[in-house]
């Protein structure tokens, strides 16, 4: 999302940058809406900060989380496991291998499988030739919910050897050289293995799920356990099972590969096509966490968990096979409705597993029956129990079966759970085939069992057969009081007890029969003549938990069927009074209640029940064209008193929630009234519900409410001009409310973002002509909402707020709104009977928030939003020049001028047009273009407007000289040719001002001087405005001709040569091999400043600089002098205070000057330049002997003197040397060229060294290899030039004449 925008975006996603690169490279945030970049001139102010929010949102995720393809962010409710078995590492003799996967909930609380099986088939000679059709060892576990990808998911694997029912009987035959087993062959365990999954539930839905490789080990048990190895290794049992070795080292088991989808099934399919190529699907053994309405499925799943049947006379337990069939009532088999698992073809029969010598065998193997509807009521289950000898070619014998009914004649089908079966002893499989065996009971409390039939069956008392069953159907129920419900005209006596009933029962079985269900209530619901019931309470009781369930996310796909099911088959026409009485009761006697929770999802499910009511209002009114409108009319305002009555009530911890449920239905409700009643009755209603909520509510009350303002203003009613005015009006006082009390800011300002943003978008619809409507909205939101908006931005300033960017966003957004018309009318609106103070107040305070915005460069938003800055200055600009209009007019004659006022503004328009973002200059070519081609320079256009406001003055200009000459200055700096052209002659006009006013321009010179000495070293200005300022401001004194001329042409020449040093001071302010330089040019400035315009505190300020740069060069004497020249300006005999340039706190001049002298004598002391603080002593002395009469100071200075003495005697100095240097040519900068200057040298700096340090300084100068004076032609060379020289000192031998010894060495020659 990070881009410069200048450039054109990859076609690919960009690659993820940190921020803090982003920040270092410059690049700014582009806004874009998908793919696309938006255009600001097509979108509000305020939807355009929605859009940086939105897209900055996304690339902070993508920077934080990588560059795998991102999927739409949104709640993900279903999920799906692509599996995959990549290798099989265990090789089981010479027979085949069957392995049965499936999901397993490994919660101590739960312990169930979560799926069906999938069956992928192992082939005798190993894995890698056990492919029978490509993907058949890759399937998709569907519908996985949030709390199936739990830390309990495990992967379960069954594998089953498929040969004889001794292994050793297998290898026997192959011994014999078959090559293969004959002969029947059966399914036997052999290892079961568990993969935790847990790491599946820490995913991330925005992230494309990478596909992961996993192994895991096959255990074995006895096999009286096998049917829970999988539960015994999940708990860790390990007493109970033992590892299977591989017999190969390098294999690592079982190899599976694992990835993660997410969405509905749908969605993946189209996601991911391969993934789903030839795959086969795997259900969940149950609904998936959201259904939609067109999923139909019809399966039961029987899992066969255990048996007890008898020894039978035999010395050893049987070897018991279970076949299972499915079979019409004539005992027909019913074909491509079983399966074992998925990636298994349907089968006739289904062969369970054989344990050995088991006569309590536990199998708990899983079965997939898909029988059509129309012959599920007469299926039946047949399940054949057969012993397998283990001797050659002896089939299985049959000695016995079970049955099971899957729909009683009710019409419900088999119940979920458990099941014990009666067996029957048959060994005569013929005589089964006319299935005469359903007269009898399949199992306890049987009631289609014939009780005195007599059987050729019979029951063994002691043998039993246990199922369990599941269903996952979409067609039908095994509840009998759901089909009671649905049948109730036919027992009318077993209403109450179904409807209770119905309120028990699972989400599942209401939705699939939601329109059936609905028709049986709406009829029950009241009689022919639309009175109430017995049962009308129960009823909708009923009805709101339906529509409560429906809200939900699991059934939120089902709100279009809903919707089709009233408008399309709904025709109860008489119901709308009853449903009317019904809320209208539970709002009275809802602080009644024990329970809650009916009346949270009766007001929770408005949206329906007045959908419900109004349609059914409509029925009736089509049958009976029109009749009691007045009273239906009469009812809905009662219901909406109560409804008041309801949220006026002082709230407590039981009733919050329901209160919230009606304010949260409150906007969907009275849109669904919309054509029902007029715009201003609903407007009213709307006003009074929220109008009875206490100012003091809770909390939780008031964001509901503020939600339900949300609501209205985002909602259909919002787009009607003859609603949209009462709802406009209800949100605003609300408004007004919240943003005074500076509490829910955050709810506000998007109930704001949401009316602004509708408002443009209206705008923008209308274009030329905007209605009245819209004009008188505007007006009103300007008059209610603009005034306490910028008052909360003021104290919201004060400290940090993350909700100040979107109200500032809001602020801009109604200021984009307003045109000419709607200002003056506010401006009226604020000088009731002509009195400005309110319209004072406002205009400073909106000036005051707008400046602050500006002089942090809009800080509210993040550095990288500059198309959010730059449309924000649009706005803000085009606002400023309705701002100045009151100004003009209101603020301007005589007795109502207001000075404060038009500082501020002018303060403003400042900020505004040298704020950080619109300096063009600072930004690369492409990217500034493209700026000025979308907005233009709005420097250009704010200085025009600055000179337009400062015209308007006249004689009211002199209030701000020289106030306004600095602020001025900074704009005419702006490099900008066309501004500064336009801008410099504001200079002209304050000079004259001032000259007319008070006979000279003395103020506006000196503010000029200071302030440019200051904007300089800004790093503001340059040559060319050095230039434009002579010229231009020369021009208009030529042109003009004034009084003042010659002095205003001394005053223009004096500050362009400032001009001239400022620069040339500027352009070496970095840099350690500048730092000559440096000091040549303050010495220049501080010459300027004491000679030719005489400012001391220019020239302190100067000295001070010089100071500092001598100390960081170690130049301790050089110091001393430059701290000299301050101190022979100050004068023993002055009391008067005096201010160093950094000091605020003044001193006697006296003791400046004292404090001067100490300063300098330490540092002369630093420098060894003992000679030059000796006098500086004496001078201290007298002070001190003969004024202050401080001896104790006295005493001190006298022993310096004397240490000084001693040091010119016994110290060792090095004896530096000299150098004139002459620096020639019109190429060097203004404060050396042509002019000569003598150096000192380092300690033992000779002229080489010298002479080569100061080439480094001035590297395009050349050498001149003689002294003589250097002749024109080199002067006005605009090459450079430098003539260096050896220079001795002198001693004063005026002052030596008076000696009468011989003067010793070092005192002849003094250093320095």
């Amino acid at each position: 999302m990070f881009t410069d925008s200048n450039l054109p975006m990859p076609q690919k996603s960009p690659i993820p940058l940190s921020k803090q690169i982003v920040n270092k490279l410059g690049l700014d945030l582009v806004p874009r809406i998908g793919p696309l970049a938006v255009d600001p001139h097509n979108i509000g102010i305020v939807g355009l900060y929605n859009v940086h929010v939105t897209s900055a949102d996304n690339a902070k995720a993508s920077s934080s989380r990588g560059t795998l393809r991102r999927k739409t962010q949104r709640k993900i409710l279903t999920h799906h496991l692509y599996f995959c078995m990549r290798d099989f590492g265990y090789r089981i003799g010479i027979d085949d291998a069957e392995v049965y996967f499936f999901l397993y909930d490994g919660n101590p609380a739960h312990m169930r499988a979560v799926s069906e099986r999938f069956l992928v088939k192992i082939n005798r000679d190993g894995f890698s030739n056990y492919i029978e059709k490509f993907h058949s060892n890759c399937t998709v576990f569907t519908d996985l919910g949030a709390a199936d990808l739990s830390e309990d998911l495990f992967l379960v694997a069954v594998i089953m050897r498929v040969g004889k029912i001794i292994h050793s009987e297998s290898v026997k035959k192959v011994e014999k050289g078959t090559g293969c087993c004959t002969g029947s062959v059966y399914r036997r365990p052999f290892g079961v293995g568990v993969l935790p999954l847990n790491d599946l539930c820490q995913f991330d839905s925005s992230i494309e799920s990478e596909e992961r490789e996993k192994s895991f080990k096959i255990f074995q048990c006895e096999e009286k356990d096998f049917n829970q190895l999988h539960e015994l290794i999940i708990k860790k049992s390990n007493s109970k099972f033992s590892p299977i070795t591989t017999g190969n080292q390098t294999t690592q088991g079982i190899i599976v590969s694992l990835k993660l989808l997410h969405g509905g099934l749908g969605q993946a399919r189209q996601e991911q096509p391969l993934l789903f190529q030839g795959t086969t699907i795997t259900r969940k053994m149950g609904f998936p966490d959201v259904i939609m309405p067109g999923d139909v499925r019809n399966d039961m799943f029987i899992t066969l968990e255990r048996g007890e049947f008898e020894r039978g006379g035999k010395n050893t337990a049987k070897n018991i096979l279970v076949t299972v069939v499915v079979l019409d009532v004539a005992g027909n088999i019913l074909t491509e409705c079983l399966w074992g698992a998925s990636g298994m073809d349907s089968q006739n029969c289904y062969k369970s597993m054989i344990l050995y010598h088991q006569n309590s065998p536990c199998w708990n193997e899983m079965l997939r029956l898909t029988v059509p509807i129309d012959k599920f009521s007469t299926a039946h289950v047949r399940f054949e129990f057969r012993h397998c000898s283990t001797r050659e070619k002896s089939e299985p014998k049959l000695f016995a079966f079970s049955f099971a009914r899957l729909m009683d004649p009710s019409g419900a089908t088999l119940t979920d759970g458990q099941h014990e079966l009666f067996v029957y002893k048959c060994e005569d499989a013929t005589k089964l085939l006319a299935a005469n065996y359903l007269k009898l009971p399949c199992r306890p409390k049987d009631a289609q069992a014939k009780v005195d039939c007599s059987s050729i069956f019979h029951r063994s008392s002691k043998e039993v057969f246990v199922i369990k069953s599941l269903l996952c159907s979409t067609k039908l129920t095994q509840n009998a009081d759901l089909l009671s419900l649905l049948q109730w005209r036919a027992h009318p006596e077993t209403i109450q007890d179904s409807l209770t009933g119905v309120l028990r029962l699972n989400d599942e079985e209401l939705v699939k029969f939601l329109q059936d269900v609905l028709d049986a209530l709406f009829a029950m619901f009241s009689n022919e003549e639309g009175n109430s019931t017995q049962h009308s309470g129960l009823v909708f009781h009923v009805l709101v938990s339906i529509f409560s369930l429906l809200q939900s996310n699991k059934f939120q796909h089902f709100r279009p069927v809903m919707n089709a099911y009233i408008e399309n088959h709904f025709a109860a026409a008489l119901v709308y009074k009853g449903l009317i009485t019904s809320v209208e009761h539970m709002a009275v006697f809802m602080t009644k209640a024990e329970h809650p929770d009916p009346f949270q999802k009766c007001f929770g499910s408005l949206e329906y029940i007045f959908k419900l009511l109004i349609q059914s209002r409509k029925l009736f009114a089509r049958a009976t064209g029109g009749q009691y409108e007045d009273s239906f009319r009469r009812d809905l305002h009662s219901l909406f008193t109560a409804l008041n009555g309801m949220l006026a009530v002082p709230s407590y911890d039981v009733i919050i929630p329901t209160q919230e449920a009606l304010l949260n239905s409150t906007g969907v409700v009275l849109e669904q009234l919309k054509d029902t009643l007029p715009a201003p009755e609903l407007g009213m209603l709307a006003r009074n519900m929220l109008d009875a909520i206490p100012r003091d509510a809770p909390i939780r009350l008031i964001q509901a409410k503020l939600n339900a303002v949300k609501d209205l203003v985002s909602g259909e009613l919002f787009h009607e001009d003859d609603s949209r005015t009462v709802i406009l009006s209800v949100a605003c006082k609300h408004l007004r409310m919240h943003l005074s009390r500076r509490d829910e800011l955050r709810l506000c300002a998007e109930i704001l973002s949401e009316i602004l943003t509708h408002f443009y978008d209206l705008q923008k619809e209308q274009k030329e002509k905007v209605t009245n409507t819209l004009q008188h909205d505007l007006d009103s939101l300007c008059k209610n909402i603009l005034g306490i908006l910028i008052k909360t931005i003021i104290i919201m300033m004060e400290g940090a707020n993350t909700v100040l960017p979107q109200l500032v966003a809001c602020l801009l957004g109604l200021l984009q709104l307003l045109d000419e018309t709607h200002y003056k009318r506010f401006w009226d609106e604020l000088s009731p009977n002509k009195d400005p103070r309110d319209l004072k107040e406002f205009l400073s305070k909106s000036l005051l928030v707008f400046e602050e915005l500006l002089s942090q460069d809009w800080v509210v938003f993040p550095t990288d939003w500059l198309i959010m800055k730059l449309a924000s200055n649009d706005v803000l600009r085009k606002a400023l020049e309705e701002f100045a209009k009151p100004l003009v007019y209101r603020f301007l004659g005589l007795q109502s001028f207001d000075s404060q006022l038009w500082w501020s503004y002018f303060s403003l328009a400042v900020a505004f047009l040298t704020q950080p973002s619109l300096q063009l200059e600072q930004y690369r070519e492409p990217k500034r273009r493209k700026i000025l081609h979308s907005h233009g320079d709005m420097r250009v256009l704010m200085g025009f407007q600055i000179l337009s406001m400062w015209s308007q003055l006249g004689e009211q200009k002199l209030h701000f000289i020289p106030s306004m000459v600095g602020p001025f200055l900074e704009v005419t700096l702006v490099p900008e040719p066309a501004l500064r052209k336009a801008t410099l002659t504001v200079f002209y006009d304050m000079m004259q001002c001032e000259q007319s006013a008070r006979g000279s321009f003395r103020l506006v010179e000196s503010e000029l001087i200071d302030k440019l000495d200051l904007l300089i070293s800004e790093n503001k200005g340059d040559d060319e405005y050095r230039e434009l300022f002579s010229t231009i401001l020369l021009e208009k004194v030529q042109t003009e001709n004034p009084g003042w001329k010659d002095a205003g042409t001394a005053f223009i020449a004096s500050v362009t040569r400032l001009l001239e040093r400022l620069l040339d001071y500027r352009s070496v302010m970095q840099g350690e091999e500048n730092r000559d330089k440096r000091m040549s040019c303050t010495v220049n400035l501080l010459n300027f400043y004491k000679n030719e315009i005489n400012r001391k505190e220019m020239y302190l300020r100067y000295i001070y600089k010089l100071h500092d740069l001598h100390l960081q060069a170690d130049n301790f004497t050089e110091a001393g002098f430059t701290l000299k020249l301050y101190a022979s300006m100050l004068s023993w005999d002055r009391e008067s205070l005096s201010f160093a340039p950094s000091d605020t706190i003044g001193q006697p001049e006296w003791q400046r000057k004292e404090r001067l002298y100490h300063e300098i004598l330490k540092y002369f002391d630093k420098g060894k330049c003992w000679e030059k603080g000796i006098p500086l002593c004496k001078e201290l002395a007298v002070l001190y002997e003969t004024r202050r009469f401080d001896y104790n100071k006295l005493s001190e200075i006298l022993i310096l003197e004397a240490k000084f003495f001693q040091n010119i005697l016994t110290q060792l100095r090095p004896e530096p040397e000299y150098f004139r240097v002459g620096f020639y040519g019109l190429g060097f900068p203004l404060f050396v060229r042509n002019k000569q200057f003598v150096y000192r040298g380092l300690e033992y700096e000779r002229i080489g060294a010298f002479t080569q340090r100061l080439q480094t300084e001035f590297p395009t100068a050349q050498i001149l290899s003689n002294n003589n004076p250097p002749d024109n032609s080199i002067l006005t060379a605009s090459e450079q030039y430098i003539q260096i020289s050896n220079v001795r000192p002198l001693g004063d031998a005026q002052a030596l004449k008076t000696a009468m010894v011989p003067v010793p060495e070092k005192i002849k020659i003094p250093g320095g």
